[in-house]
């Protein structure tokens, strides 16, 4: 599957691991960010993203910013927000951004 990710703050959290400049996120979340990234490459579809329980991957309904986007846990507090294209059955997964759960909820 191919993995977009959005902004260059993203690309370069994903290819260095570090933020740049003033840190957001807790110690660990970038390392953890990557990782999830790395399982979104790995899978051919979202379909198979449901095989990791861990991720719990979902649809968000509930703000309307987030309708039509689904997201999966990079801990208990953040989560990576995502767009599902499809394109015939080839499927593309965007990265939208990574949100704190309480902005979510």
């Amino acid at each position: 599957m191919e993995v977009i990710l959005t902004t260059d703050e993203l690309k370069i959290w994903y290819k260095t691991g570090k933020e740049i400049g003033k840190p957001r996120f807790p110690k660990g979340i970038i390392k953890r960010f990557q990782e999830k990234i790395d399982i979104l490459w790995s899978v051919q579809n979202s379909a198979q993203l449901l095989l990791y329980r861990s991720l719990n991957f979902e649809s968000l309904t509930k703000e309307k910013k987030y309708k039509g986007m689904h997201s999966i846990r990079v801990n208990d507090q953040f989560r990576i927000i995502l767009r599902i294209i499809k394109r015939g059955e080839i499927e593309t997964i965007e990265v939208a951004e990574i949100l704190d759960l309480t902005d979510y909820h």
